[in-house]
Formats: C-alpha cells, sequence, structure tokens
C-alpha cells in the first residue's frame, strides 16, 4: 500500500508540475514575427569582447521600443554547418540586420566579395534597398508629426491608432489602464524613432556611415548596406582576420575596416505609403545603429 501511495503522490507532482507549465505557457506573451530583434555575423566575422551582453544592455537601456519583446545575437563563422544554420534560420523567416564584410574573395575578379556573394544577383531581395528603406522610414514619420516632422508636435490621434491596430488584442494591454500606459509608450516609440532618424542622417551626410554597392540579377547597383568601417572602436563587436606578410613573418592581425550591415527584407512594405505599412517595427534597426555608432563610434 505505501508503494501504491508513493506512486499516486509522484504522479500528483508531474501533474501539478504539467498544469503550471501549460497555464503559464498559455497566459503569456510570446513574442510575435516581428518582436524579435535578432542580429547575425556571416562568414569570417568574429564577435569581438563587447559583443556578449550588448543585446542585452540594448533592451535594459531602452534602444529597443516597448514593442521588441527579445533581442539576441548568432555569429555562424565559417565551420562545416554554418551556411545550413543560416540557410535554417532564414527559412524560417528570423533575423533582423547581418554584419557581413566587402572583403574579396576572388584574386581574379575584383567584383568578387563577400557581401556580393550573400546578396548579389537572385539573392539580393534578402536585403532591403536602404535609399528606398530610409525614404520609407521618412514617408513614416511625416504621417505622424506632418509635413513639418522633424520639428512638428505628434499627431497623438494617428498613433493612438496605430497602437490599438498592432496591439488592441495584445494580452499585456488587457485593461483600460494598461492600454492607456501602452498608449504612452507608442508615442515614446515614435518619438524616439524621429531623434534616431535624424542621428542616423547627419551620420550619413559628415561620413561616418557610407552605402555598399551590390548589384542584382540584372546588374542594376543598389545600396544594401551600410560601411561601418570609420567606426573606430567596431572590433570590440566584430571583426576579422588578415595575414600580411613582412621580410621574416607572416602576421597575423585583426581589422574592422571592411564591415557592413544590411537589413533583412522581413515583409512586404518596402516602398509602401506610410498608412498601408503591416509591421511597424521594421524600423527598429535604425535606433540599433544609433547605439552602435555611439558605442564604438570611437
Amino acid at each position: 500500500m505505501l508503494s501504491y501511495d508513493w506512486l499516486k503522490i509522484l504522479a500528483a507532482i508531474a501533474a501539478a508540475v504539467l498544469f503550471i507549465c501549460v497555464f503559464f505557457t498559455t497566459v503569456s506573451t510570446r513574442p510575435g514575427q516581428h518582436q524579435v530583434f535578432t542580429v547575425y555575423g556571416y562568414r569570417e566575422l568574429f564577435a569581438g569582447e563587447s559583443a556578449d551582453g550588448f543585446m542585452a544592455d540594448l533592451k535594459e537601456s531602452g534602444v529597443f521600443s516597448y514593442d521588441i519583446l527579445e533581442a539576441t545575437q548568432e555569429t555562424f563563422g565559417t565551420g562545416q554547418y554554418a551556411d545550413a544554420a543560416f540557410t535554417a534560420r532564414r527559412s524560417a523567416g528570423e533575423g533582423t540586420v547581418m554584419f557581413t564584410t566587402t572583403n574579396r574573395t576572388s584574386e581574379e575578379d575584383p567584383e568578387a566579395t563577400v557581401i556580393g556573394e550573400c546578396l548579389g544577383g537572385e539573392r539580393a531581395p534578402m536585403a532591403l534597398d536602404l535609399d528606398v528603406y530610409l525614404q520609407d522610414c521618412e514617408n513614416y514619420l511625416i504621417r505622424f508629426f506632418g509635413g513639418d516632422w522633424r520639428e512638428g508636435a505628434l499627431l497623438e490621434e494617428e498613433a493612438e491608432a496605430c497602437f490599438l491596430k498592432r496591439n488592441g488584442k495584445d494580452r499585456r494591454f488587457r485593461s483600460e489602464e494598461k492600454k492607456r500606459e501602452g498608449i504612452l509608450l507608442e508615442y515614446e516609440r515614435l518619438e524616439q524613432l524621429r531623434e534616431d532618424y535624424l542621428f542616423l542622417c547627419a551620420r550619413m551626410e559628415d561620413g561616418t556611415l557610407s552605402y555598399v554597392d551590390v548589384k542584382d540579377d540584372a546588374e542594376v547597383v543598389h545600396h544594401k548596406a551600410f560601411a561601418l568601417g570609420k567606426l573606430a572602436s567596431l572590433r570590440k563587436y566584430y571583426f576579422y582576420t588578415e595575414t600580411t606578410k613582412t621580410e621574416t613573418e607572416e602576421v597575423t592581425v585583426t581589422s574592422a575596416a571592411n564591415v557592413c550591415m544590411f537589413v533583412f527584407r522581413n515583409d512586404e512594405d518596402e516602398g509602401k505609403a506610410a498608412r498601408y505599412v503591416e509591421n511597424d517595427l521594421r524600423y527598429e534597426p535604425i535606433s540599433y545603429l544609433r547605439a552602435l555608432i555611439e558605442r564604438f563610434g570611437s
């Protein structure tokens, strides 16, 4: 009888644990398709000493908006299964931005580069066209701040409508009080996006950032990535190695001079009128870029 009682007790404990797991899985908020911000490092890139914990720091310090629920980073490297892992991630629609390089991959062909192999030809649509992307962001800001979007006041009714459309049924905002708090967070999101976009434009104008060109399958050149080589401390985040020969030996050094970053195309909003944009979080990479410049720019 004692042994049977122990079996009943163990079964009851197991059932209770299972119930608790199912309950919290059911009531907790799971990140949606665009609520996870993921950074990838590609091919020959190595994560630097400051990479560990950087995404968590950005999340905790409020670099991302309230609607980004997770921030992660993964570096694929050149191992046996690296390309397969990357392909699997993209097949699942994962990844927000990716770091790669403009390093040459062939001594015979000066146009053969790592980013060209990654994004060139038929694969060009994998990344957003940055000319269109930045213009889309400006149009998005005009929607919420009016024609004088640089200085204009936030159109609160438009911002509230945007919030309710996106988060009206979100479990985080079920009560009226939580909805009001969420609307205030939406105001903050849009104000912060305006500041970050203006910051990015200024860094493009002063040459801190520049574009990397990639040809599509019709040999048309597009601005597909941001060149980050002028960020003085970028090696602390991502770097590659180079081997140089001296008279007596070969020396391996680290560099970030040719590192660049592109934004994955994860929606169908490119070039759409701002009022028809479905993915309101598609401009989070702009805030990420600002944080990157401020942290590693000097």
